[in-house]
C-alpha cells in the first residue's frame, strides 16, 4: 500500500504517533497484567484514595470519603475494565496505523479511529478518574503515600502528545 505521493519524511512523521499509541497499548497490557496477577497493590491504592485516610482529614472534604469495601472493588474493577479497553483499542489502532503507514491520506485518516479511541479511553482512566476524581474529589494530592499525580500527569502528557501528533500526521 505504498503511495508515490507519501514521502519518507511523511512516513516517519506517521510513525511517531504510531509508536506512542503502541507504547500506550503495551503499557496498558502491563498494567492490566499487574492488576490481574497482583490486584492487592492497586486495590489498596483505590481503598486509600476513596477512604481518604491519608489526607489531612479536613471536615470540609471528609464527607466525600467512601468506606464501603464493595464500592472499592466496584471502582477497582471499573478501572480495570477501562484499562483493558484502552489496551485493546490502542493495540488495534497500532495495527491499523502500521498497515496503513504508507497509504494515501484518505486511508491513513480512516486508520486513525481506533488510535483516537485508545487515547481517549486512556484519558478517561488517567485524567478523569485518577486526576479529577482521585486527586481532586478525594483530595489524594494531600497524601504523601497514596498519590498518583506525578505518574498520571506524565501519562496524560504523553497521551495528549500522541493525540496531537496523530491528528497532524
Amino acid at each position: 500500500m505504498i503511495d508515490a505521493d507519501i514521502t519518507t519524511v511523511e512516513t516517519v512523521f506517521r510513525l511517531i504517533p504510531l509508536l506512542i499509541l503502541l507504547g500506550t497499548g503495551v503499557m496498558g497490557a502491563i498494567v492490566v497484567l499487574n492488576n490481574i496477577t497482583a490486584p492487592g497493590a492497586n486495590l489498596a491504592f483505590v481503598e486509600h484514595i476513596m477512604t481518604m485516610d491519608t489526607t489531612n482529614m479536613d471536615r470540609g472534604t471528609q464527607w466525600r470519603a467512601i468506606r464501603s469495601p464493595i464500592l472499592h472493588r466496584i471502582a477497582f474493577v471499573t478501572i480495570l475494565v477501562l484499562e483493558m479497553a484502552f489496551t485493546v483499542l490502542s493495540l488495534v489502532g497500532s495495527y491499523f496505523l502500521a498497515v496503513n503507514l504508507g497509504a494515501p491520506a484518505e486511508a491513513w485518516e480512516a486508520a486513525k479511529l481506533f488510535g483516537y479511541l485508545g487515547f481517549m479511553t486512556a484519558l478517561v482512566v488517567w485524567f478523569l478518574i485518577i486526576q479529577v476524581v482521585g486527586a481532586e474529589w478525594f483530595v489524594s494530592w494531600q497524601s504523601e503515600s497514596w498519590n498518583a499525580i506525578r505518574d498520571s500527569t506524565r501519562i496524560n502528557l504523553i497521551t495528549l502528545a500522541g493525540i496531537i501528533l496523530l491528528r497532524l500526521a
